[in-house]
């Protein structure tokens, strides 16, 4: 029985997967992939055949939590099928049949490619949906990360109200009788 496109083995997920790391690493990447649905098993072959594809055990790794990142259309497989969806979503007209038989949809094709940066895969046409990518670990980024000037002024003001609070309850007492 012939393979369909959208059938993806544990041996062809290995197979994708870069050599290097410990076997810990690359059994946690497994590991996270797994779950993925028949939908995302065929973005992340798609990913794969791009020049968008994922190269470090961490990327193969939280892939599951950014499958938004990427956009997969199956049904455009051909500069004329983008061309026709550029056209599309980009006019508010409608095309009497005359008109439509004489537009050549392979140009806008061209231009809507190189405008979204995307790519033609054996299962459709790849693009970045402009989300950012989530890491793992978002909160050591934040420990490392140095307060902003605002912040920082914030931080100085309050200290300041503080300081002036605290003056403030001192001069308001009266001295003890002696």
């Amino acid at each position: 029985m012939a393979k369909s496109k959208s059938d993806i083995s544990l041996n062809d997920l290995k197979a994708m997967l870069p050599h290097e790391g410990s076997p810990a690493e690359q059994e946690a990447a497994l590991r996270a992939l797994t779950a993925l649905s028949q939908e995302d098993w065929n973005l992340l072959a798609a990913v794969q055949e791009s020049p968008y594809r994922l190269t470090t055990l961490e990327q193969f790794r939280e892939f599951p939590a950014n499958t938004e990142y990427f956009i997969l259309e199956s049904r455009v497989n051909k500069l004329d099928t983008l061309g026709w969806r550029y056209l599309f979503e980009h006019t508010d007209i409608v095309f009497p049949d005359e008109l439509l038989k004489a537009i050549d949809p392979v140009p806008f094709g061209k231009y809507a490619m190189q405008e979204e940066q995307g790519c033609f895969t054996s299962r459709g046409y790849l693009t970045l949906s402009g989300d950012e990518w989530q890491h793992d670990r978002p909160q050591a980024k934040q420990a490392d990360r140095k307060p902003s000037i605002k912040e920082r002024l914030e931080q100085s003001r309050q200290e300041c109200r503080n300081k002036n609070k605290a003056q403030a309850s001192y001069k308001g007492k009266s001295e003890p009788e002696l």
